[in-house]
């Protein structure tokens, strides 16, 4: 980003007069971040504060190979606000082998998986959202559209979301196996062989059959081109609170969004898709550990770190409600501080919105996330050295 020294030397007027510390920021290109971290970790080079996840700089490698250091002492001490932010349930999907080595970066953790459907074509066709609580309520709505509007009613593919037929994926990098969330007996299966799995196949096949899914996967971009176009009336995904605003943004549609899937559930694999850890040859953790406090407690330090400077890279739209925008002829793509990985930094309910009609959706998103039902694999990784080449 141009604007780094900026953003780095804005963080530090506010951090040096809080901890008496100086952060120095050392961004790496995505694309290779994977690579240089191994090498570097591997080398015993010393670092501070790095991000880690079970899909890129994989955390149950870096655990297995003692890179990381365990937080346990640290997190009480020197980051009381962020260990008491979320509950003990949480922080157990960041327990490996009987500790802690990574900070949790608050988003949605459970997936509520649900349906996001166009407003006008509800109200056309008088459908309600409001008696639907599984894939096949939104049946009779598919068929009517499919006959009034001429058109394929779902952008979609199958019907399988593990979490929604409640069951734990314990590593979303193996697609075919599980436990059901609930299950004492943490008896693990394959979903293909599974009676749900079976149901949601039924519920595709006879989809595909009406006409109502695309025969074939679409490209990202075309697929969102043809929604715009009113080639589809309704999708399916994580439908997290203020998820109407995000496909109107996509999709240029008026939406109403429903959560099908009840129990929610917390999984090892959602709550710790994002991590901040501190290296093992950290040579002040302790700092370490009281800036991860401030980037996850602090929403100032939080939004210069994630949006830039007030007043330069974005200014109030209403400060009351904290939401900003752009400042004026600046966009998302000529600003010159717009990293867009709120998700990666710390705490995103600490994030000042970007649409008024988002206002709510932190808190209502942190409720899910506090009210779910934990999984009772919760915390549980799976270990890929001995079954990395079947993998």
């Amino acid at each position: 980003q141009p604007d780094q020294q900026m953003v780095e030397d804005a963080l530090n007027d506010i951090i040096i007069p809080e901890i008496g510390v100086k952060l120095k920021l050392e961004p790496i290109d995505p694309g290779v971040y994977n690579d240089k971290m191994q090498l570097r970790l591997a080398s015993g080079e010393a670092c501070d504060i790095i991000f880690t996840a079970p899909w890129i700089n994989s955390y149950a490698n870096n655990v297995a190979n003692g890179v990381l250091y365990s937080l346990d002492e640290l997190l009480p001490q020197y980051a009381p606000g962020l260990w008491n932010s979320m509950p003990e349930t949480t922080w157990e999907a960041a327990r490996v082998q009987g500790h802690i080595y990574g900070v949790i970066n608050q988003q949605i953790f459970p997936k509520p998986w649900g349906v996001h459907v166009r407003t006008d074509l509800l109200q056309k066709y008088n459908f309600s959202l409001d008696d639907v609580a599984q894939w096949e309520d939104m049946e009779p709505f598919l068929a009517a559209v499919a006959e009034g509007e001429g058109i394929t009613p779902v952008l979609g593919d199958n019907l399988w979301r593990s979490q929604y037929w409640g069951y734990d994926p314990l590593d979303d990098g193996i697609a075919a196996i599980g436990m059901a969330a609930a299950d004492t007996t943490l008896t693990v299966v394959n979903f293909l062989e599974t009676d749900e799995f079976k149901k949601a196949a039924e519920i595709t096949k006879r989809w595909y059959d009406n006409g109502w899914l695309p025969l074939e996967t679409l490209p990202r971009d075309e697929s969102q081109a043809m929604f715009r176009a009113g080639q589809f009336a309704m999708g399916y995904h994580v439908e997290k609170p203020g998820n109407d605003v995000e496909s109107k943004n996509a999709y240029g549609w008026d939406f109403t969004i429903k959560n099908l899937t009840d129990p929610l559930i917390i999984d090892t694999a959602g709550t710790t898709a994002t991590l901040n850890a501190i290296c093992a040859s950290s040579p002040h953790p302790e700092a370490a550990m009281q800036i991860l406090e401030l980037f996850n407690t602090n929403a100032q330090v939080y939004n210069t770190l994630a949006r830039g400077v007030e007043g330069v890279h974005w200014v109030w739209e209403d400060e009351a409600n904290k939401v900003m925008r752009f400042p004026d002829g600046v966009t998302a793509d000529t600003s010159t501080y717009n990293p867009n990985g709120d998700w990666m930094f710390g705490n995103q309910f600490n994030a000042y919105y970007r649409d008024p009609a988002q206002v709510g959706a932190w808190e209502a998103t942190k409720l899910m996330n506090d009210t779910a039902f934990p999984s009772e694999a919760l915390g549980f990784v799976v270990d890929r050295t001995p079954i990395e080449t079947e993998v």
